[in-house]
Parts: C-alpha cells; sequence; structure tokens
C-alpha cells in the first residue's frame, strides 16, 4: 500500500491522542528521560520555608524571595530587587473598588507564606510529562489549533499604553484532555506580550478547574506563571495558578479583577489583583528586549481556546454573547493607562474572531459606572 501524506498525518493524530489519553502517567519514560526530567524539577522546584496544601491538594512551597525561579534568569543575576518593593506609582480611589458582585480570589490557608517568602506552586513530574506531550503533539500539528474571540485596540505605534485591565466573570467550561479554555485581557507591542486572567487548561494543570494564569512573551520566550524564569513574586498570600473556589453558573455570577500596569520610573510591568488591587508582583524591564521594553501598541480583552484535536472546547458559558451580564461570560470596566498612567479611552475596538462559526465576542459601551465598556464573549466550540 502506498504511504500518503494524510497516512502520516492520522498516524500522527493517533500517537498523540494515545500521549493524551495517558497524560498523567509516568510509565514508558526511558532512563535518560526520567533523569532529564528531574534535573529539571530540581531547577524549578526551589527549597521550602514553609510548605502549604490546598483542599484542591496543589502544594505550594514558600520560597525565599531571593531564591524564586525568576532570579535563575541570566539577564536578573546582577538585580537590586528586594521583597519589599513596590511601583513608583500610587493607587486612587478608582484602584481599590469593590465589587457589587461575588468575589473569589483565593487566600492561602495559616497565613500564607512567611515574610521574606513567595509561594511557588510545586510543579510534580506528571506536570512536565502532560507539557512534553503537548510539545510532540504541536510538532505534527502546528495549524489551526488556537482560536481567539478577542475586542482589540488598533495595533498602532502611536498607542502609547501603559496598562490595561477589567473585572472578569469567572466560568469552568468543560474541556478535554487535550483542550483548554481561557478569558484574558492582554497587552502587546510586536511579538512581546502580558496576559493575564483565568484558564481552564488540563494540558497545563492536570485537572478541569478554573485557574487564575499570567502568561508573557518575549521575543521566542513563552512562559506561564513560574513555570520558568521570569515574573518576580511578592506577595506571599494570593498565589498564581491558584483554584477559584467559585465559579459562575445559573445566574450566580463571580468575577475578580486583572490589571497590568507599567511603573513608568523603572519600566517594571506590574500585575494588580482583585478590589483592592493587589500588587502580586512584576515582569522586570530586563526580560524584554522589544515592543514592551518601552510601551504597548495594543490592548485586547476576550477568550481564547485551543484543541490539538478536530473538535474545539466551550468558550466562557458555552454560548453565544446575548449582550447580558446574567447570561454571558464578560469582561466590564475594561480600560487602559496612557503613556503618563492616566485612564483613558480604548478608541474604537475591532473583533477578531478567527473562527465565528465556533465562537464570537462583542464590546458594549454602557454609560454605567458599575459596567462601564463591556467586551462579551463565548462559543459552543466543537467542528464536526
Amino acid at each position: 500500500m502506498k504511504i500518503t501524506r494524510m497516512h502520516l498525518k492520522v498516524v500522527s493524530f493517533l500517537i498523540a491522542i494515545m500521549f493524551f489519553l495517558n497524560y498523567d502517567k509516568v510509565e514508558g519514560l526511558t532512563k535518560q528521560e526520567d533523569e532529564a526530567l528531574e534535573r529539571r524539577l530540581q531547577l524549578l522546584n526551589k527549597p521550602a520555608v514553609k510548605t502549604i496544601k490546598t483542599e484542591y491538594g496543589d502544594i505550594y512551597d514558600c520560597v525565599d524571595f531571593y531564591q524564586q525561579p525568576a532570579f535563575d534568569h541570566p539577564l536578573l543575576k546582577n538585580h537590586t530587587y528586594h521583597p519589599q518593593m513596590k511601583p513608583t506609582f500610587s493607587l486612587t480611589k478608582r484602584d481599590e473598588e469593590p465589587s457589587t458582585l461575588r468575589n473569589t480570589a483565593k487566600i492561602l490557608k495559616d497565613g500564607g507564606c512567611p515574610k521574606g517568602t513567595v509561594p511557588i506552586r510545586r510543579t510534580t513530574k506528571e506536570d512536565l510529562i502532560r507539557e512534553q506531550n503537548a510539545d510532540r503533539f504541536n510538532a505534527s500539528y502546528a495549524n489551526g489549533i488556537f482560536h481567539f474571540a478577542l475586542e482589540e485596540t488598533s495595533d498602532d505605534q502611536n498607542n502609547k499604553f501603559t496598562g490595561a485591565g477589567a473585572w472578569m466573570s469567572i466560568y469552568a467550561p468543560k474541556v478535554q484532555n487535550n483542550q483548554w479554555s481561557a478569558s484574558v485581557v492582554k497587552l502587546q507591542n510586536g511579538r512581546d506580550q502580558i496576559q493575564a486572567g483565568w484558564r481552564v487548561d488540563p494540558i497545563l494543570y492536570g485537572d478541569t478547574r478554573a485557574r487564575f494564569f499570567v502568561l508573557f512573551k518575549s521575543g521566542t520566550t513563552q512562559c506561564f506563571n513560574t513555570r520558568c524564569k521570569g515574573f518576580i513574586i511578592v506577595n506571599g498570600q494570593i498565589p498564581l495558578d491558584h483554584i477559584f473556589p467559585h465559579v459562575s453558573k445559573d445566574g450566580n455570577i463571580f468575577e475578580e479583577r486583572f490589571y497590568i500596569q507599567k511603573d513608568l520610573i523603572n519600566g517594571n510591568w506590574w500585575l494588580r489583583y482583585g478590589s483592592d488591587s493587589t500588587q502580586l508582583g512584576y515582569w522586570p524591564a530586563e526580560l524584554f528586549g522589544g515592543g514592551l521594553k518601552n510601551f504597548a501598541s495594543k490592548a485586547a480583552w476576550g477568550g481564547e481556546a485551543f484543541s490539538s484535536g478536530p473538535t474545539f472546547p466551550p468558550m466562557g458559558t458555552g454560548q453565544f454573547p446575548q449582550r447580558d451580564t446574567s447570561v454571558d461570560a464578560y469582561c466590564r470596566k475594561i480600560s487602559v493607562l496612557n503613556s503618563a498612567g492616566k485612564t483613558t479611552n480604548t478608541g474604537p475596538l475591532s473583533k477578531f474572531e478567527d473562527a465565528s462559526a465556533l465562537y464570537q465576542v462583542s464590546d458594549k459601551q454602557t454609560g454605567d459606572n458599575e459596567f462601564g465598556h463591556l467586551v462579551f464573549l463565548g462559543g459552543p466550540g466543537s467542528n464536526k
């Protein structure tokens, strides 16, 4: 029988599915593979001053501030950062804004991590195997696996954004082991990008719960949370990767606030979180050699989804937006900061829907102080 390119694609697809069906197993590793994973775990998991196990089984190690993964980055070897670091910008009354809906922020039990230490979710061998399997799959099926439903500002170098954020409703769409679904706010300039929001991602986490995540891209480097060198944590109570204990369902809305803001004095990009704009940490200016070394030229809000198979997961509520906050996943009070660090109008937004039969997005200027400028997102996914 003649072997065609289609046959090879089918074989690659079946092999990848086998990897994902066994995404939580460690059997089958060669001795060299197992040793390589152990060496990587030693680099990622630093010595713990205190260990906290959550009710969901996650383990957070309280690591000395100066031993967190970020400082393994060669560009940060001669840093002057310290645990009491704060941004030079001051918070305004607008920044400390209680939600009229229910918050779902998660603070570590037992008082969190001791002073001078920060919480790092412990990486397991299973985490690395899932990541490795995903890389193998992507090498075979590199095209057509990401989909977007975003409302974006113009991508213009005359835009000099120093921040963006929103209140987001939290959902937990049902995804398969080889899929993920997320809601994001992001800032971008060229290939540099920073994201924050929530995601359901069994490839990254090994479960299907909604979790808090951040992501940065600098050139060809991409990194989630503290999985590699980059983000510097300063808060000892609210960890990255945490599971949201409550998610929106049947009209009961839970939400959280995510904000990214540049320090205009030193160029660090800060992550602010929750109703009181708690400063969780920052991406140092040294990480960015390109666009975000200066300003962001584009901001976006909405949803993203991924699948390595022929079907795609739901986004948001799993329904197309009806422009109604009681039934739609949303980002409310979306905002950007100008070059002076002042809140400014986003200007006209444009849709980026690369698969409108699966996912859609819509924005609405309400004139209401509670909801402000809204972005609605969602869709059933699939593509049978």
